[in-house]
Parts: C-alpha cells; sequence; structure tokens
C-alpha cells in the first residue's frame, strides 16, 4: 500500500473517529480520553528502551496499549494515537519500535502501521485543528519551521509530524516540507529562548492566544509577544525565574530575547488550571488558562 492510500483510509478512520468517541477537531485532542471512551485500556510504562507502543487486540486479551512513559509527552501522545489507529482501523496486535525499518522514515513499512501512523496525524491534527492553532500563532498560514514548532506546541504534536502532515492538508509544498524536516526542534525553540532543557519548549504567546487553553509541562518557558503588556503578578505554579536546572547554566543562558517584554516558567508542581494574565499600559488585559500535563505511570485510570 502507498502512503496516499494509507491517508486516504486513515482520513475517513479520524473523521469518523472523533465522531464516535466525541472529540472535539478544531483545538488539542485529548487522545488518551479517547482511548478510554474507545474501551481500550492503557498502561503506561518506563525503561521500555526503543520500543514505543504495543496495541493487543481482542483476540489477544485486549482492546489494550502499552505507552512509552520515557517519552517527551508529544511523543507519548503521537504513540497513543498510533495505537488508536491500530484499535480504530481494525489491525491485530502490533509491537511498535523506535526505527521500524533500517532506511528512510517510513520506507519498507508494512500496510498497517502505515495506516496507524497516517491515522495519528489526521486524529492529533484535523484540519480545524491546524487553522485554530495558526489563527492561535497569529498566523493564515505557516511561512517558517519556527511557525511550525509554534503550532506544534497548540497541537500538543511532534514537530515533525507536524511538518509532514502540514503538505497533506495543502499548507505547505513538498519541497518546503523536505527543507524544514532538517531543522532541530531544539534549534528552533533556542531561537526563542537558549538553554532550555531537551524536555521543555518554549511558547511564544501572541494576541490570538487570548483566552486560550495551552497544556504546558514542568520547565516549560512562557514568552509574552503582546504589545506593550507584562505578566501580572504570576500565580502558584508560575515563576518569573527560570527552575533550577541543576546545571551549569546561568541564568543568562535563559534570557528571552529583548522583544519579548516578559516572561514566566512553569513550575513541576503546578497541580491543575492555572489562569494567567497580563496588562497593557493602555489598560488592555491578555488572559490565558495553562493545563499541566498529567502523571502518567502504571494504568490511565490512575493518572493524575
Amino acid at each position: 500500500m502507498s502512503w496516499n492510500n494509507a491517508h486516504g483510509a486513515a482520513m475517513i478512520a479520524a473523521a469518523q473517529a472523533h465522531e464516535a468517541l466525541g472529540t472535539e477537531p478544531d483545538g488539542y485532542i485529548d487522545v488518551f480520553g479517547a482511548l478510554r471512551r474507545a474501551g481500550v485500556e492503557v498502561l503506561g510504562r518506563r525503561e521500555l528502551g526503543g520500543l514505543l507502543g504495543l496495541y493487543v487486540d481482542r483476540r489477544d486479551g485486549g482492546p489494550a496499549c502499552l505507552v512509552n512513559i520515557g517519552l517527551e509527552e508529544v511523543s507519548m501522545r503521537h504513540t497513543a494515537a498510533h495505537e488508536l489507529g491500530h484499535h480504530r482501523m481494525g489491525h491485530g496486535t502490533s509491537i511498535d519500535h523506535q526505527e521500524q525499518s533500517s532506511g528512510r522514515w517510513g520506507e519498507g513499512w508494512p500496510q498497517h502501521e502505515r495506516e496507524a501512523e497516517a491515522f495519528a496525524s489526521w486524529f492529533l491534527i484535523p484540519r480545524p485543528a491546524a487553522r485554530a492553532a495558526l489563527a492561535r500563532c497569529g498566523l493564515t498560514r505557516p511561512a517558517s519551521p519556527l511557525d511550525v514548532y509554534r503550532m506544534a506546541r497548540w497541537l500538543g504534536t511532534p514537530y515533525a509530524t507536524t511538518v509532514r502532515h502540514l503538505v497533506r492538508l495543502k499548507m505547505i509544498d513538498p519541497s518546503t516540507e523536505s527543507v524544514w524536516l532538517k531543522h532541530a526542534p531544539s534549534a528552533l525553540k533556542a531561537e526563542l529562548i537558549p538553554g532550555l532543557p531537551a524536555g521543555a519548549h518554549a511558547h511564544l504567546l501572541t494576541p490570538g492566544a487570548h483566552e486560550a487553553l495551552l497544556h504546558v509541562s514542568g520547565g516549560d518557558c512562557l514568552l509574552l509577544d503582546v504589545s506593550i503588556a507584562t505578566f501580572d503578578p504570576l500565580p502558584g505554579g508560575l515563576a518569573s525565574a527560570p527552575p533550577d536546572l541543576d546545571s551549569q547554566m546561568s541564568l543568562i543562558d535563559l534570557s528571552p530575547a529583548p522583544r519579548h517584554r516578559s516572561a514566566a516558567w512553569v513550575d513541576q508542581d503546578m497541580d491543575g488550571d492555572t489562569v494567567v494574565t497580563a496588562t497593557a499600559s493602555t489598560a488592555d488585559t491578555f488572559c490565558l488558562t495553562l493545563r499541566p500535563t498529567p502523571r502518567r505511570q502504571g494504568s490511565d485510570a490512575f493518572w493524575a
């Protein structure tokens, strides 16, 4: 099966899954909630090496899936969507390794793996969600790799997955995809604020983010890019200085670019939805709700 055929089948299956599972396709997709509503038990485990995930179908005692929680959150979400794809598209038990093949990405993958991978992209990045992410970034189309990095923060998706899917959504062309895939997410976030640790992200907040919901993790940095505005006194769960990274990085290494008037860092102990506000000299206000990543360990029934 070609990738075009896999995407054609997956696009339909993902749309049907959104309708059947009651997910809203115009924002950040709760893939773990979708798995629960689909009746798929989810188990998170660390130290699985190159194993990304595992889907177990009914004939083998499922439906259930295993997710490697040693991965970054966006990679866990993509893996979970991939396993949901196996479930929704009627595949059998499948083991998903970090290296599906020894060649280029996707080369030599069997039909069911191509379908599940395409499903993950269509489920996490349906067209309405991509448009909403662009609007939150104050954009109409992505014009640079950094724009895609910023979109991916709102979508909760890996950078490379987002770049590849933008071709399917006809927001970029294949030649642009090839160039943008050469950019590392670490280098892109360093354009916003150098020195962030590997698992943390930079979120550039423009006026389009007003009254939105942003999913964050401990160590993330919020950079306010709203004209002549600064953050109001920060609520619990946020700090005006970078966290102690137990490294030799200095605070200078984590200084935001001069054009960002205000920055805030997410604490590891943020334990629920938190509203952050900013005020401009014109008395205009900006507000944003932050939702921290749950602690994923063991059965999803016990995830915080």
